[in-house]
């Protein structure tokens, strides 16, 4: 039997192209219980002759997500970020998946976001250490 959080922030950063096209979607989740971020995300299939495959990857420190996300995500395009809070999500994180967190992304959820904003990177940071520091204990 699968044990579900009562609490579990999400921060969702979607890039989109210089034409305004969505390029990028990623949902980003801390582990409190590993110490660790999860990552899971997806290339849009809306330019591209093939679907794309979805990632996901784990790291501990904030900066190491942070140079990950400036390799996958263009600095030069629009950056939208997105806080929810999940109340559904298995309190094991292999569990999660990308298909899972693009389900339940609604207004239902969203605490706040900024829409196309300019990369910044000490914002960036300033986002992924507030998922490490701000958690519910279940």
């Amino acid at each position: 039997m699968t044990e579900y959080f009562n609490d579990c922030l999400v921060l969702v950063i979607k890039e989109y192209d210089l034409i305004d096209k969505l390029d990028t979607t990623v949902f980003i989740i801390y582990d409190k219980i590993k110490s660790e971020y999860i990552i899971r995300g997806k290339r849009s299939d809306e330019s591209r002759k093939s679907e794309s495959c979805t990632f996901s990857f784990k790291c501990e420190f904030a900066h190491e997500l942070a140079d990950f996300l400036t390799f996958i995500i263009s600095v030069n395009h629009k950056w939208t970020y997105v806080l929810y809070n999940y109340d559904n999500l298995p309190s094991e994180s292999d569990e999660i998946t990308y298909d899972f967190l693009r389900e339940f992304v609604s207004l239902d959820y969203e605490l706040s976001g900024y829409e196309k904003t300019d990369f910044n990177k000490k914002f960036l940071l300033k986002n992924l250490r507030m998922l490490r520091n701000v958690f519910n204990y279940y």
